[in-house]
Formats: C-alpha cells, structure tokens, sequence
C-alpha cells in the first residue's frame, strides 16, 4: 500500500488522540500498521535524508490538527484530542482534511491564510498538479520545488557542455578532475591535440609526480554511446605509458559492454557519462554559482522548555 498523505492521516490520529495523550512517536508506528506499510514504505525518505516520509507527514497531521484546535500539545511530542476534536468525531465523518478543517475552525482560516495555501474555495478548482501539492507536506513541497530546479539547471548545463568544442571540452575535464580535489590547477594539464597518443589530460596527485592519472574526454551526441573499442584504445595508451589509473568522461552514454570492460580490467578505470558530470559539478559547484539562499527554521522547543523550568 502507498504511503498515505498526510491529510489521510488526520481522522486516524483524531481517533487514536481519543483514547488519550498521544506521542508523535507511537503514532507513527500506529500509522504503519494501520495503513499496511511494508518495511521499505517505513523506511523511506525524503530527498534530504533526513526524515522519513511516513514520520514527516504524521508530524505534519498533528500540525495541522493542532492549528484547528483539535488537538492540544500538552509537552514535546504529546498531543491530547480537545472538546472541538471531540465533537468532530462524534459527527461520524468519512474524513478530516484540509476543507474540513477550513470548514469547522476559524483558527484554522487564519492559519491556511497566513501560509498562502490553497483554501477550501480553491479545492474544487485545483488542477492535478495542484492537488498533488495540496496533499505534499511543506517539506515535500520544498524539497520537489528544489529537484524541479536542480533538474533544469542539469539540463542546462548538459546542454551547454554539448556547446563546447572538443578542446574546450578537455580543458573542462582537467578543471573538472581540479573541483573534485585531485591534484591542483598546477598540477592538471591538458594534453590533447594532434599527437596526444590517445591521452587528452594527466593531474599530477603530487609534486613528484608519482601519483598520476591520465583522462580521456570525449563529446558525442547524446543517442551515441561509448563501447568497449574505445575504452580498450584509452587503456592501450595507459600501458604505453605504464599508467595505472584512467578516467574516461563523455558527454554520452557507456554501453553495459563498455563498462564491463572498465570493471574486468587489471586497471583503476573510472567512466563518467554526461549525466553523471552534470551531476558531479553540481555537487562540487563547478561551471555554477550560488545566486539566493533560503534558510528555514524550526521552533526550538528546548529553549521555551527551559524557561518553563
């Protein structure tokens, strides 16, 4: 079974506050098992990592039936269902969500108003895209809108990486290798041009020159792919230099030949396709730079704790 979203969660958790003082905690594992999730399903995370998916939008759920007054927090990760919780139950309903909320809780109103979400009036006119945002927690939202973006800025940066002319491409190669940390821009030169004997980069990992790799970057169209010939020719010109460590970079793809070749041979060969480069330099922040930071922030529960105390 899917995970639910969090609005599904809503009448569950009413139901269960109703037998007393609930923790966020146990709710979660109560919602696992109510819903059937399998290990994988309550295992799952969000794209930072840092919580999973069934646990932020169990949070959320108590966030939003707190804000309507359903429930009450009575201490850090303990909720109590609320007379107006009570008397939403006893209305038998089929759902608690969003519209509900909106309909019973004027709190509620100026909550949903305040976070420029979609209101109830807005709910039957929601299109697909938007009604999958009304069923996201905040996270997710955040986190989808921050892939959407890092998606095209990839796309951008294959397309004009495919722009470049293949010299321009080596020496974004041997920058490139620089950005991960190996060797320094002294120690990383391109070689390629006529007579390269097949090597169009070597990064020097220390000043004696006793730590070497040799790189190969070639620009293909993105429907072509590298097979083993080449990867075979690269490694040739390795031996003839008694190199040990090799990486390949291409704008393209790699055929499961190809990379089974790099696996099998007595050499340290490392492939990067086009996305995977994309990737890497995005990580690393080369070819890109910051332009706005958005810092978030939690309520430090401690810190009010503590003054309690």
């Amino acid at each position: 079974m899917a995970i639910p979203d969090f609005q599904s969660l809503m009448l569950p958790i009413l139901r269960l506050a109703a037998g007393g003082s609930i923790r966020t905690a146990d709710a979660i594992v109560q919602m696992c098992g109510e819903f059937g999730l399998s290990d994988d399903e309550r295992r799952e995370r969000l794209a930072s990592g840092r919580q999973t998916r069934i646990a932020n939008r169990v949070y959320w759920a108590f966030v939003h039936l707190a804000k309507a007054g359903l429930l009450r927090r009575e201490a850090r990760g303990v909720y109590a269902i609320t007379p107006e919780g009570q008397r939403a139950l006893a209305g038998a309903p089929k759902r608690i969500d969003m519209p509900f909320l909106m309909a019973c809780s004027e709190d509620y109103r100026q909550f949903r108003k305040a976070s420029s979400a979609p209101t109830a009036d807005d709910e039957a006119n929601l299109s697909p895209d938007s009604a999958q945002v009304a069923e996201d927690t905040p996270d997710e939202r955040v986190e989808a809108a921050f892939a959407e973006l890092h998606a095209a800025l990839q796309s951008d940066l294959r397309e004009r990486i495919q722009a470049m002319s293949d010299a321009n491409f080596e020496k974004l190669i041997v920058l490139f290798m620089s950005g991960l940390g190996y060797g320094d821009r002294s120690l990383a030169v391109r070689t390629g041009g006529p007579g390269d004997g097949g090597i169009d980069g070597i990064v020097t990992e220390d000043v004696l020159g006793l730590d070497v790799i040799y790189l190969q970057a070639k620009k293909y169209g993105a429907d072509s792919a590298v097979g083993p010939g080449k990867i075979r020719e690269f490694a040739g010109a390795m031996d003839a230099h008694g190199i040990t460590r090799g990486v390949f970079v291409t704008t393209s793809r790699y055929t499961k030949a190809a990379r089974e070749y790099a696996e099998r041979s007595h050499k340290s060969l490392r492939l990067i396709d086009g996305d995977e480069l994309a990737e890497l330099m995005l990580r690393h922040g080369i070819g890109v730079r910051s332009y706005r930071t958005l810092e978030l922030k939690r309520l430090d529960t401690d810190f009010f704790e503590e003054l309690e105390e």
